[in-house]
């Protein structure tokens, strides 16, 4: 049996307790909310990150065709011509393999690309050390050949550039999500 006074008690917690539950249902509801954008906004620079990135690996894919092509083309040149050394094409066109194939990890086509540039370095050396060659189509595909490997460097380095941001805001909030 309650008594009056127990009863008016029992609606005095009845009231705040109703009144709590509501106030924690509307703060974990605007947590719930905060949560949810805050990790929409984190994918959102993740996302851009990624694409940054995936851009700047196709300029650097549609570059390393344009060095095949043009570093067969300077071979076969220096071949008519009697200056390449025996065994340099076999191991260019080994090399231009790793570079370009896709079962390959990028890194590993990029380290490609960086023996391949230095070995080119090194006919272009001899190249201009040798002055009884003067065939204007050897100098021009010389010439295009060494701008897109220097294009193909400066690529590389913003790709690695775009990658370390990427690694960078996997440790970032909001992107830590």
């Amino acid at each position: 049996y309650l008594g009056y006074e127990h009863l008016s008690l029992y609606k005095q917690f009845e009231e705040k307790g109703g009144s709590l539950v509501l106030g924690f249902a509307i703060i974990l509801g605007i947590v719930i909310v905060v949560t949810l954008l805050v990790w929409f906004a984190g994918y959102s620079v993740l996302l851009k990150f990624v694409t940054r990135m995936e851009t700047r690996w196709q300029r650097i894919t549609h570059l390393l065709s344009r060095v095949e092509q043009s570093t067969n083309d300077f071979l076969a040149i220096l071949d008519q011509h009697g200056k390449l050394p025996t065994g340099t094409t076999e191991s260019l066109e080994k090399v231009m393999e790793d570079m370009q194939d896709p079962a390959n990890e990028r890194g590993d086509q990029l380290h490609a690309f960086g023996i391949l540039n230095d070995r080119m370095t090194f006919l272009f050396e001899q190249l201009d050390d040798d002055e009884g060659l003067n065939d204007p189509e050897l100098a021009e595909i010389s010439e295009d050949l060494n701008t897109t490997l220097t294009l193909l460097e400066t690529a590389s380095q913003s790709y690695n550039h775009a990658v370390e941001k990427y690694n960078k805001s996997l440790t970032v909030i909001p992107t830590k999500y």
